[in-house]
């Protein structure tokens, strides 16, 4: 009976160590910087995954620093070459309006990270946008080879989404 109770006990230990092992080994595929490939939305008609076009032409970053932090930087096409040394004074409301429109496109957050299983957890610590600190993103993700999918679990603009990053 001692026998089948040790035997039972190193069985737990290895089953443990494994699934921490294995945690560790994802943990680190994270770390790095990656560049922003393309956004995906998710057609349910046809059951597959295609080229967001509302979202062409969108660049950005993520960093991983293997320390449970993380930041991202998301880019609307054009906001590089936005002329922003326009006099303030000299805009009309409607001009206003559309630059506080277009800045706001552009999308910023820092967060500590935790991974659970096949999802990613971004507990935002500040952003661009006030409304979202303190709040937490979940994602699901997996690896193809150098590149990082995180699917949003939420909808974004009314569609399914996933964000697919190449590994700098």
């Amino acid at each position: 009976m001692k026998e089948v109770k040790l035997i039972l006990g190193l069985l737990t230990l290895v089953a443990i160590y494994r699934c921490n092992s294995k945690t560790l080994k994802d943990d680190s595929k994270f770390d790095g910087m990656w560049r922003l490939d393309k956004f995906e939305s998710f057609d349910s008609l046809a059951n597959r995954w295609t080229n967001a076009s509302a979202w062409a032409g969108w660049n950005g970053y993520i960093l991983y620093d293997g320390n449970g932090h993380m930041g991202v930087h998301l880019i609307p096409k054009g906001y590089k070459d936005f002329d922003t040394n326009k006099n303030l004074d000299s805009l009309q409301d409607n001009d206003l309006k559309e630059l506080i429109k277009f800045y706001k496109t552009n999308f910023v957050y820092f967060a500590n990270y935790n991974i659970n299983g096949k999802t990613i957890e971004h507990d935002r610590i500040t952003a661009t946008e006030p409304g979202n600190w303190g709040t937490t993103l979940t994602r699901d993700f997996d690896f193809k080879g150098d590149t990082l999918i995180l699917t949003a679990r939420e909808k974004i603009v009314g569609q399914k989404l996933r964000l697919r990053w190449i590994k700098l």
